[in-house]
C-alpha cells in the first residue's frame, strides 16, 4: 500500500496529510463506530473484567482469544472505514450512492450519454477520461480543453463512479486552466 501511495500521490498533487485527511472524511462511519465501541469492549476484557474475576478465568485460552479477537476485529473494521473512504487504489472506494465494495472493471451494458449543447462535458468513468463522449488519454486533457474552450461553453466536470486518483488530477488540471468558478462539477445520477 504504501509503494503505491508513494508512486501516486506526487502524481495528483497530494500530500500524504491531505490524502490522510480526504480519507477520513470519506470514511464509511457506520463501520468505523462499530470498529470503536469493539475497541472500547477490548479495553474492558483487558483492564476492567480482570480486576473483578478470578486469575483463573481470564488466564484461560478461551478469555484471550476472545479478548485479541475483539481487538482485531475492531482495528480490522476502521481500517475498513478508512480505506473505503478513497480505496488506495483496491476498488474500496465508495461509489455513486455508496452502493458497497466496487470490485470489478466497471463496465455495465448501460451506455450513457455525456454531451450536452453548450458545455463542454468531461466525465471520468473508472480510470478513463471522455471529453464530450471522446476518450482522452489523461495527459492530453489539458491540450483538449485549451481547443474546446471558448467563453459561450461551459466546462462541467462529471464523477461518474470515477478513480479517485484520476478524477483529482482531471480536477487539478481544470484548477490550473480555469479560475474558480469558472466550471461546475456534476456526479452522476
Amino acid at each position: 500500500m504504501t509503494t503505491f501511495i508513494r508512486l501516486t500521490l506526487p502524481t495528483i498533487g497530494l500530500s500524504m496529510g491531505s490524502t490522510i485527511l480526504t480519507a477520513w472524511k470519506k470514511r464509511l462511519v457506520g463501520w468505523f463506530n462499530v470498529g470503536i465501541i469493539l475497541l472500547v469492549a477490548f479495553v474492558a476484557l483487558f483492564w476492567v473484567l480482570p480486576k473483578f474475576l478470578p486469575k483463573r478465568k481470564t488466564r484461560r485460552k478461551g478469555y484471550v482469544r476472545m479478548t485479541l479477537g475483539v481487538l482485531a476485529l475492531a482495528l480490522l473494521l476502521m481500517l475498513y472505514s478508512m480505506l473505503s473512504g478513497i480505496g488506495f487504489g483496491f476498488g474500496l472506494g465508495a461509489g455513486k450512492g455508496k452502493k458497497g465494495v466496487g470490485l470489478g472493471d466497471g463496465n455495465t451494458n448501460k451506455e450513457k450519454s455525456y454531451k450536452s449543447e453548450g458545455e463542454i462535458d468531461i466525465a471520468v468513468i473508472g480510470t478513463a477520461v471522455y471529453i464530450d463522449e471522446e476518450l482522452i488519454a489523461l495527459e492530453k486533457v489539458r491540450d483538449q480543453v485549451k481547443k474546446k474552450n471558448d467563453d459561450k461553453l461551459t466546462v462541467v466536470l462529471i464523477d461518474a463512479y470515477s478513480d479517485y486518483g484520476i478524477y483529482m488530477r482531471v480536477e487539478a488540471i481544470l484548477n490550473e486552466l480555469l479560475t474558480e468558478g469558472k466550471y461546475e462539477k456534476r456526479k452522476e445520477n
